[in-house]
């Protein structure tokens, strides 16, 4: 069997266009930069709910679930919240975010028995 490469010449040079903005351009795909400060929100393809978690699958596809409706699958939808977007779903939804001198100080811990862990080996 043969191996593929692991480089790959990009179409729009094969297709002999001098960017691939204009490769785009003209195939009509809309390519755009992710933005900091976007949040994505993973959604049930069947009933909407943000309540979905990953399955660990032996074909080592990612495959969700969803604890409302039930529904497992492999498509999921996506949402993209900007940043106020997604600080209102939190407040909406109740969530309670820590200060930073709590986040500090739980990182703080994290590393101190981090490193006792690292000494005891």
């Amino acid at each position: 069997m043969l191996k593929k490469s692991k480089l790959k010449t990009p179409n729009w040079i094969l297709e002999g266009y001098d960017s691939e903005a204009e490769y785009n351009n003209v195939k009509g795909i809309d390519k755009k930069k992710k933005v900091d400060g976007v949040f994505t929100l993973k959604l049930c393809s069947k009933c909407g709910s943000e309540k979905v978690r990953v399955v660990l699958c032996e074909d080592k596809k990612t495959k969700w679930k969803c604890e409302k409706c039930g529904w497992s699958g492999t498509q999921i939808k996506e949402k993209e919240l900007a940043e106020e977007e997604f600080m209102k779903y939190l407040d909406d939804k109740g969530e309670v975010l820590p200060n930073e001198f709590e986040l500090k100080k739980d990182f703080k811990k994290t590393i101190e028995s981090s490193d006792e862990e690292d000494f005891e080996e």
